[in-house]
């Protein structure tokens, strides 16, 4: 009797500290709900078509090469077929409906590629760009691949609850001791020892083998999930969720000035005329100052003071004096913008040539927003496989796909697996091997 009112005390104390506690598990658990769009599946579907399909031209929330796709639906509505726009925009331009004609003449008379998606695939799209929300706080140091427009997660609310959980645990253990201590007390006998954190751990997981076992099971899953995920996205720099690699160069090689339009007072120099190995080799490679001189021989002055004082050390660097060639040249000393891990392996020619796949679209928009070069995609392997599950391959004029394609006919075998291969109308890189480990690592 002599150790009850401490007893009630105690358990009346820790009664209170429960119920608070789950009184804010259930309010942050509202909160995690609230983040979330209202529906999630459909968001997810369309932010995987939107990077698939729209992101080297389109951002939810900015204008990049076209506008932003936030509000499209809205812009549309009373003005035309938004579905057909966004099917064949160049078809759709000769129905000579105004406000597809007003977008063509804004965005430079530049037409979409023709989107082979299902409308229910579009709705899906103009939801997640209508209720995009950035990610919000700081930007972590590396990029953990949800490419712009991933949704809000719930990974800080649950570290918050296990932390809260975990104080709430310790503190019960404590209100249990301190029970029954008072019990062992009012019996007349000794309270039990003192013991460190660790042997009261280690007593914990003795006494209950269950719990601790499925706890560490949960910890090994945890790590190896955490693993899996952390080698697709192995990169160097760049990506939209963190800053863009941008480094200072020798030389400030505008590639707006001489890659971007004519109408905007550019120069619209082939890439391919400084980086001619592209189309043949593995590496781009970069342009010998010599091709530089192919023009500036004769061109000594920029457009601006700082333009003249940049072509000046492209002289110094081929030791040209305004009349001849003294001999004695400066090499540069380029820092290299794009690196992928060693164990990667790249080939331009496979891209440029065979995939017809234009510069713009691993390098972003070189040719009107970079002054200076820098890294757009975060070339992470996540990236890679995403264009490769979901890029269809240009099969037109290219002998080795007709190969392909004959010796699938051939058999029944061979015509039912490209009739699988068709059932969305087109073959992606995927379905031809781009999915096999020793394509990319060797």
């Amino acid at each position: 009797m002599l150790g009850m009112p401490l007893v009630a005390r105690i358990s009346e104390r820790s009664t209170g500290l429960l119920h608070a506690t789950l009184a804010l598990v259930l309010f942050l658990f509202s909160a995690a709900a609230q983040a979330q769009p209202a529906d999630a599946a459909l968001y997810a579907q369309g932010e995987k078509l939107f990077k698939g399909n729209c992101a080297s031209c389109h951002k939810p929330d900015k204008d990049l090469t076209g506008p932003a796709l936030k509000g499209a639906r809205a812009r549309w509505e009373g003005k035309g077929d938004i579905y057909a726009w966004v099917k064949n925009s160049t078809a759709y331009l000769k129905t000579g409906n105004p406000y597809a004609n007003e977008l063509f003449a804004k965005w430079n008379k530049s037409v979409m590629t023709a989107q082979a998606l299902q409308d229910a695939e579009i709705d899906a799209v103009l939801y997640y760009t209508d209720n995009y929300a950035p990610p919000v706080g700081p930007k972590p140091p590396t990029d953990p691949n949800p490419e712009p427009g991933t949704s809000v997660s719930n990974w800080p609310w649950l570290v918050v609850i296990a932390l809260l959980l975990l104080i709430v645990g310790i503190s019960l253990s404590g209100v249990k001791r301190s029970l029954t201590n008072a019990v062992l007390e009012a019996e007349g006998k000794e309270p039990l020892p003192d013991m460190t954190t660790g042997q009261k751990i280690r007593n914990w997981a003795w006494h209950n083998k269950a719990f601790a076992s499925i706890i560490g099971l949960f910890i090994v899953v945890f790590l190896t999930l955490k693993a899996w995920d952390a080698a697709w996205v192995v990169g160097v720099y760049g990506g939209d969720e963190v800053e863009h690699y941008k480094p200072e160069q020798p030389i400030k090689f505008n590639h707006t000035l001489h890659a971007g339009k004519v109408d905007k007072g550019n120069l619209a120099i082939n890439c391919q005329y400084c980086h001619s190995s592209a189309e043949k080799s593995k590496h781009a490679g970069i342009p010998s100052t010599n091709v530089c001189m192919n023009c500036h021989q004769a061109v000594a002055e920029g457009r601006t003071p700082e333009g003249t004082k940049e072509i000046a050390k492209i002289y110094a660097a081929v030791g040209w004096d305004g009349k001849a060639y003294t001999g004695k040249p400066e090499p540069v000393k380029w820092v290299k913008v794009h690196n992928l891990p060693d164990h990667a392996y790249f080939n331009h020619a496979q891209h440029v040539a065979v995939g017809k796949l234009e510069c713009q679209e691993c390098h972003g928009p070189i040719d009107e927003k970079m002054d200076v070069a820098e890294q757009w995609a975060p070339l992470t392997m996540g990236w890679c496989i995403k264009c490769h599950a979901e890029k269809d391959v240009k099969m037109a004029g290219n002998g080795y796909y007709d190969e392909i394609m004959a010796r699938l006919e051939e058999t029944d075998m061979g015509h039912q697996e490209l009739k699988k291969y068709l059932e969305d109308e087109k073959i992606s890189v995927k379905e031809l091997g781009g999915w096999e480990c020793s394509k990319c690592h060797y």
